[in-house]
């Protein structure tokens, strides 16, 4: 539900007076900007952001995270979350909630959580599928956004 559409490069033709400017004397005095030839647009503008902000592999050359992929294409599969005794956690949704007892800093003297306990994910509040999708699941849904899609309250693959 947009109330107006941002201006970007493409601007309504204007004449001088209070408060406009002259699109022709804006033209005459910056001939050579690729807006004015055309080579940029609304569209390529869009289809840059999308490039550059939301799509694909950012790498920042190693000065903190390396490579980032923005598609989510390597978020964890639940089923494949290693859990049980030793300190690993009880189930994917929770950690292990037993303490390892007195005196004891082994990870194989820390017992396995109670059968069933953490098995199926708490429901959240808010909006969306909420905790019902598995990390790999929501990701997948979460990197289809494209500028332009976005709505108040409302993120992309939400249903």
């Amino acid at each position: 539900m947009a109330t107006h559409k941002q201006l970007m490069v493409t601007v309504p033709v204007s004449e001088r007076g209070i408060g406009s400017s002259d699109t022709a004397s804006l033209v005459s005095a910056y001939a050579a900007s690729p807006i004015h030839s055309g080579e940029i647009n609304d569209d390529s503008i869009k289809e840059l952001a999308q490039q550059l902000l939301l799509d694909g592999v950012v790498n920042d050359g190693g000065h903190t995270f390396g490579e980032f992929n923005r598609d989510y294409v390597d978020a964890p599969v639940m089923a494949d979350v290693p859990t049980g005794a030793g300190g690993l956690p009880a189930s994917p949704f929770v950690p292990n909630p037993a303490s390892p007892g007195p005196g004891s800093l082994n990870a194989s003297d820390i017992p396995a959580a109670p059968d069933g306990f953490g098995q199926e994910p708490n429901q959240q509040f808010g909006s969306g599928v909420g905790s019902s999708l598995g990390p790999d699941q929501s990701s997948a849904s979460q990197s289809t956004g494209v500028l332009n899609d976005f709505q108040m309250g409302k993120a992309p693959g939400s249903v």
